[in-house]
């Protein structure tokens, strides 16, 4: 019996195995699975899911290149870029949404068009407001381009105030805008429920990240609404875009003390973005 006891004893300590894993093949791209029966426990949130795939998969077609599902089990592809060389520069890392398919599937953040045109994240908020002018040639294929630029961030090979990192809150890629695009598309896919269990699993991903990749001198920006919140301490304010607008989205990592949080208007709004990243960084920061 005492046998017994000491059986059921060690099986009530056992942690539950997390629903999401993932394994980093190469410096910016990430390997995801998710355990659905966890993520997705009861039958109606899974009879929502499998109702919506099919549509939700139509939506971008690198879609089909990105993920695959194995019984309970999806499987995808996501990004990450983390450069693990280090130099005197602070350390500031760029926490988005979620991935754009197409970008994943191109292997590069922001990606270069099919054209070759430049990205607008590149060209029209970091370039302005100061924090990092990426050069490249125009005439080179696009699939060129991205493998450079990614070779430079990796290799700290640009001018800038800070040593650059990009990582998202929701590691699931989904088309750029539209009906499934974006975090909202994620969410309409999985429901709101199983969107808050994947946003903590998610966070804990992410904050060790940053305390792997930042100094103590370092600085994390948040772009986008559940990044801001799965991030933010306690003492902190919830995101509200008002706030976010005139640059008064400040705070600390939960956990990370002594790391700062600046949260800023979203990419889509360009111009807010801009002024708000150019003065929480490139004023308030070395202030």
């Amino acid at each position: 019996m005492k046998d017994a006891k000491v059986r059921i004893s060690k099986t009530k300590t056992q942690k539950p195995k997390p629903f999401l894993t993932y394994k980093l093949p190469d410096p910016v791209r990430m390997d995801f699975a998710v355990d659905l029966s966890a993520l997705l426990p009861t039958p109606t949130e899974r009879k929502n899911f499998d109702r919506k795939w099919k549509s939700f998969i139509a939506s971008d077609d690198a879609n089909k290149s990105i993920y695959q599902r194995k019984g309970n089990r999806l499987l995808y592809k996501s990004e990450q870029l983390i450069p693990s060389k280090k130099d005197s520069r602070p350390a500031l890392l760029l926490v988005f949404g979620n991935p754009a398919s197409h970008s994943v599937q191109s292997g590069m953040f922001f990606s270069f068009k099919d054209n070759g045109k430049e990205n607008r994240f590149w060209k029209s908020i970091l370039k302005p407001s100061g924090i990092v002018d990426l050069p490249f040639d125009p005439s080179l294929s696009a699939d060129v381009l991205n493998m450079e630029r990614q070779e430079r961030l990796l290799n700290l090979d640009y001018d800038a105030p800070f040593r650059i990192g990009l990582c998202v809150i929701i590691s699931m890629p989904s088309a750029p805008g539209g009906k499934w695009g974006g975090v909202a598309g994620i969410q309409k896919l999985i429901g709101a429920k199983a969107m808050r269990r994947l946003e903590e699993a998610e966070r804990k991903r992410v904050v060790r990240c940053s305390k792997e990749f930042l100094s103590k001198d370092g600085v994390v920006v948040s772009f986008q609404k559940n990044a801001w919140n799965s991030l933010k301490s306690d003492e902190d304010p919830v995101y509200d875009i008002n706030l976010a607008k005139p640059g008064k989205l400040k705070g600390k990592i939960e956990n990370c003390p002594g790391v700062s949080l600046f949260g800023v208007p979203p990419t889509r709004l360009l111009g807010p973005c801009r002024e708000v990243l150019s003065k929480v960084l490139m004023v308030d920061y070395f202030e």
